[in-house]
């Protein structure tokens, strides 16, 4: 084959590519690498929902990044083409030839490049098993994850379960981020001196950080970012304990009204458990020290 002559077609990987970690970012690494090799453009093929949502709703994991992060985050890695295919009970039944040939007429997609855990369809086809080229289109394998083989998501479902949300970020290669629109509360924080903006996340299935107290970094919809602290739980000091689970940031040196508007919350570092306090002087002095302990995270 001459590589040094175009073909008209993309190279494509298929995956739900929750979170974008590092093990993601290293088969797009790949992909533009063998996609340059052969004359193509690059392509993810991505599902607007994970699969299991569909096929097994019971073992459905909490969501890591909404959809439409995903998708800039794979344009950022420098992918031609992200497209985003609704996963329903049509598409679940497909077998791998079936949803190969459905690539290759619908998506221009020539060549596959496939992970060496990857199985597509269902009849749940490896990579060895479809090569050589399956209904026009050539399977590709990839490399192993040689250093980086810890990296998965549910390796960091498992750390923000636990709130642990360093080790996600040193497997995500980033802060983890969660979006959301800040809603009305009780305000009672801003009657105490640490006014918050209560989240409402922007995807019901998102998965949040185990409760506590973090540091984090707050990006507001006029692209400025600012130090915050974050409290996830159920507010046992005021609340009874079946309220339900608030997200409340308190931005540092800040005054505005948000209300209305999307935030990004990145998060640093744990700063401690949630916990009950006697009394409101008694929070608002643990208050002042997460305040501290955040802004020096």
């Amino acid at each position: 084959m001459n590589n040094s002559t175009p073909k008209h077609g993309y190279m494509a990987a298929v995956g739900t590519f929750d979170g974008v970690h590092l093990g993601h970012a290293f088969v797009v690494e790949q992909l533009k690498h063998l996609a340059a090799a052969r004359g193509l453009k690059t392509k993810i093929i991505t599902f607007e929902k994970h699969p299991l949502s569909v096929v097994a709703p019971d073992r459905c994991p909490a969501t890591l990044t909404p959809t439409i992060r995903r998708t800039k985050l794979m344009t950022d890695l420098g992918v031609d083409q992200v497209v985003v295919l609704p996963f329903d009970r049509t598409m679940a039944a497909m077998t791998a030839a079936e949803f190969l040939a459905m690539l290759h007429d619908s998506e221009n997609v020539v060549a596959l490049a496939m992970g060496f855990n990857n199985h597509i369809g269902s009849d749940r086809r490896a990579a060895a098993s479809l090569a050589p080229a399956t209904s026009g289109v050539e399977i590709v394998p990839l490399e192993e994850l040689d250093n980086r083989s810890g990296v998965s998501s549910s390796a960091i479902r498992n750390a923000l379960i636990h709130g642990k949300v360093e080790e996600a970020a040193a497997l995500l290669g980033r802060p983890f981020e969660i979006t959301g629109t800040v809603v009305h509360g009780k305000q009672l924080g801003r009657r105490i001196g640490f006014p918050t903006a209560n989240i409402d996340l922007i995807q019901p299935d998102l998965i949040v950080p185990a409760d506590g107290a973090y540091a984090v970094d707050v990006r507001l919809a006029d692209g400025t970012t600012h130090r915050a602290m974050a409290n996830i739980g159920h507010r046992p000091t005021v609340d009874t304990p079946d309220s339900p689970l608030s997200i409340e940031i308190h931005i540092i040196d800040f005054s505005g009204n948000l209300y209305g508007t999307a935030i990004d919350v990145s998060f640093l570092k744990r700063l401690r458990p949630e916990q009950r306090f006697n009394s409101i002087e008694s929070l608002k002095a643990q208050l002042e020290i997460d305040r501290q302990h955040a802004i020096l995270a």
